[in-house]
């Protein structure tokens, strides 16, 4: 049997791009992308940071980069980016340049290593810059044009974390671990599943994403190993997996059985039956049209242009129905929040009504489960909370106007945000507490 134990340990980025401090200038920095950027796009970039056109550059800038991120998570499988990402639309006939939002082409990139935390943070930063700018009229003074300080350190930012990379080591060691995952099967006498079992629970859920995936796509050798190691890790890491991970396997199960794939459901189907798991199959595909609408929703929000383009997709986001099903409530109330919470600059006033009457809609125990199974792993709320003071002070006015009663939440890290978040009134030094905890919530988001 094929050896997984090189394999079975955490990946994380060993090809970081490190530029010098005293690099400043643009026509230096660049020389630093030169592994993905032409003589062409080098000069293009120099000529725009001479010219003082910082909006128009950046732009140019963050295109090349998320084309590149993209791409490179592309090479992972779309099916398999669309099981992470929680997206039953996409599938491996996907576009990645068109199907794919930025925002989630750098949650992925996170949580596989192909970019660190750090670097996460500062693209979604320049992501958000990018398109705040983008929607100005011309009709702005000149204290509301990008500066060139801003623009230097997108450049830097996007070098330094994808444009400076051939290729992004992480990606192949990754791409290595699913091939010996299709490969052979695992025994429960392996010490191999043991590895996987006692890893950070981002790996345990990667593991569980990179099975499903190869479930819904592999012929021959390859799905019966899929199906079998699913088999023996289902029953194994039941315990440890979260209720969204559980609606996972359930949902893949009920479109297997759906599709016609006798192999796959009736490994699926065995998986479920020794965990006694059918609670979490669904009885429609009902969840996978809330889930959708939810994408929309953040794809707008995290796009050009956003305060006026998330009405439509939130507006039907509230009208499919005052009854959200669980396996979509962590993507419903991620993309709800998002606009509720708004960015730095502000909210989409024209959509706050949709998503106020979608967060009226939870139930005290809709919320519980957010709280405990969904908030320390949503990136989307947490970065808001954690690093801005505008979506924080909007999280203190959503949580004070939930029911809580009673409720203990499981983690003391969301307790503690849960306790700063209802401190009245909601003041400056109120507001850097919350986001204190935020950041300390976030801190522990891979475990």
């Amino acid at each position: 049997m094929t050896n997984f134990s090189n394999a079975v340990i955490p990946w994380s980025p060993s090809d970081a791009i490190s530029i010098p401090d005293n690099v400043r200038d643009a026509k230096d920095i660049v020389t630093f992308g030169s592994a993905t950027l032409s003589a062409r796009d080098m000069t293009s970039i120099v000529k725009g940071f001479e010219a003082g056109s910082y909006e128009m550059v950046s732009t140019f800038v963050w295109t090349k980069a998320a084309a590149v991120l993209k791409r490179q998570v592309s090479t992972l499988g779309m099916e398999f980016v669309g099981e992470m990402l929680g997206r039953p639309d996409l599938n491996d006939d996907s576009d990645p340049a068109t199907d794919i939002g930025d925002h989630e082409a750098i949650a992925l990139a996170e949580d596989l290593g192909m970019v660190t935390t750090t670097q996460a943070l500062r693209l979604k930063q320049a992501l958000q810059l990018v398109a705040h700018f983008s929607t100005t009229t011309g009709e702005t003074d000149n204290a509301d044009e990008m500066m060139e300080v801003e623009a230097l350190a997108l450049l830097r930012t996007c070098i330094t974390s994808i444009l400076g990379k051939p290729q992004f080591a992480a990606a192949l060691q990754f791409a290595d671990f699913r091939k010996r995952l299709a490969m052979s099967t695992l025994t429960a006498a392996d010490s191999d599943l043991s590895a996987i079992a006692n890893s950070p629970y981002f790996f345990v859920r990667t593991t569980l994403s990179i099975l499903l995936a190869a479930i819904k796509t592999a012929q021959g050798a390859p799905l019966e190993h899929a199906v079998g190691n699913t088999m023996v890790l289902v029953p194994q890491l039941w315990g440890k997996l979260r209720e969204p991970e559980k609606w996972q396997v359930g949902q893949a199960y009920a479109e297997m059985t759906s599709a016609g794939n006798r192999i796959a459901s009736a490994g699926l189907k065995k998986a479920l039956m020794e965990v006694k798991g059918f609670d979490f199959v669904p009885e429609s595909l009902r969840s996978h049209t809330f889930t959708e609408t939810a994408a929309r929703v953040l794809s707008a929000h995290f796009a050009f242009n956003n305060f006026y383009n998330e009405k439509e997709p939130m507006e039907a986001l509230a009208n499919l129905g005052t009854s959200i099903p669980r396996p979509a409530l962590p993507k419903v109330v991620e993309a709800t929040l998002a606009v509720r919470l708004g960015n730095r600059w502000g909210v989409a006033n024209n959509a706050q009504d949709a998503a106020t009457e979608v967060l009226r809609l939870l139930r005290p125990v809709q919320w519980h489960y957010y709280f405990d199974e969904c908030l320390s792993r949503d990136r989307t709320v947490m970065d808001k909370i954690a690093y801005d003071d505008k979506p924080a002070k909007n999280w203190c006015e959503v949580v004070q106007a939930i029911e809580l009663g009673l409720y203990q939440p499981k983690s003391k890290h969301v307790k503690a945000l849960l306790d700063a978040s209802r401190v009245t009134p909601v003041t400056v030094n109120s507001i850097k507490t919350v986001k204190e905890k935020a950041e300390k919530l976030r801190s522990h988001l891979a475990e």
